[in-house]
């Protein structure tokens, strides 16, 4: 499927909302058969902060609370998904720049999200919006239920590479065995949402048969809040990362920000 089959990475911090993306990852990651990665990034020696045990004082140091971070994390994983295979790694830097160097061998970089957004409020308007631009596979922001059983929902903004976000949300259809929806834009009107099922239809008979796919229902109200209201009950939102004629965006979320900002649903970004 992607130019980076690979194993699922997942950026772990001391953070509830991290948990929360380790659970989804090892599940997902046991479903399609393919490896855990766990990794902290260790920003501390660029600091130049000493990170080595207190002399005389077992268990102490910054490197030594790191890995018991990431052994924690590995527990949690085998729990949610026995059998998965799970390595860990620490590495020292910065997080975006951590993340982006694992994405050369990654299938997804998986992250939490803490609040409402929080983690696209940054990578919309701070430097990190390179984890997007720079990275060579895509990202998933993991909240809300991770446990829901309905369809899995795929964004359509008028963008040419709406295929291949569809082609992903088919693969976790047929791994969750439930079918795709499609969820338009706000930007596009409903006399053109007919054409677009037909297309998806069409496409999916070619690459995954056994997936049905359905358009969300008309709503009286074409808003981003509405949008939040279809997501509801979907296990994984799939959006493309990329702008209308397959260059990536110098904000790179899809047009409607708060509608996957909000979205009480884990949101896969593809990158091509």
């Amino acid at each position: 499927m992607s130019a980076n089959e690979g194993r699922i990475v997942v950026g772990v911090e001391d953070t509830e909302e991290s948990d929360h993306a380790i659970r989804w990852a090892a599940h997902n990651a046991l479903a399609l058969n393919k490896p855990l990665h766990l990794v902290h990034a260790f920003v501390w020696p660029l600091m130049g902060v000493d990170v080595d045990p207190v002399p005389g004082v077992s268990g102490s140091g910054l490197k030594v609370a790191a890995q018991r971070l990431l052994d924690d994390a590995a527990q949690i994983a085998h729990e949610v998904a026995p059998g998965c295979e799970v390595t860990t790694q620490i590495v020292d830097g910065r997080a975006v720049d951590v993340l982006i160097q694992q994405s050369a061998t990654a299938d997804a970089l998986v992250v939490g999200s803490r609040g409402l957004g929080r983690f696209l409020s940054i990578i919309v308007g701070s430097t990190s919006s390179a984890l997007l631009t720079r990275s060579k596979c895509s990202i998933v922001v993991v909240r809300g239920d991770i446990a829901a059983d309905g369809p899995v929902a795929v964004f359509y903004d008028g963008g040419t590479a709406f295929d291949r976000a569809l082609e992903r949300a088919a693969e976790f259809a047929k791994v969750y065995g439930t079918g795709v929806r499609v969820i338009p834009s706000i930007v596009i009107p409903e006399e053109k949402w007919a054409g677009i099922l037909e297309s998806a239809q069409r496409h999916l008979r070619e690459v995954a048969p056994e997936v049905d796919v359905e358009i969300t229902e008309y709503g009286r109200q074409h808003t981003a809040k509405e949008l939040i209201r279809r997501s509801e009950g979907t296990r994984l939102i799939v959006a493309n990362a990329r702008g209308k004629h397959g260059e990536l965006e110098r904000q790179p979320v899809v047009s409607n920000t708060a509608f996957l900002q909000y979205a009480n649903t884990p949101v896969w970004l593809e990158r091509q």
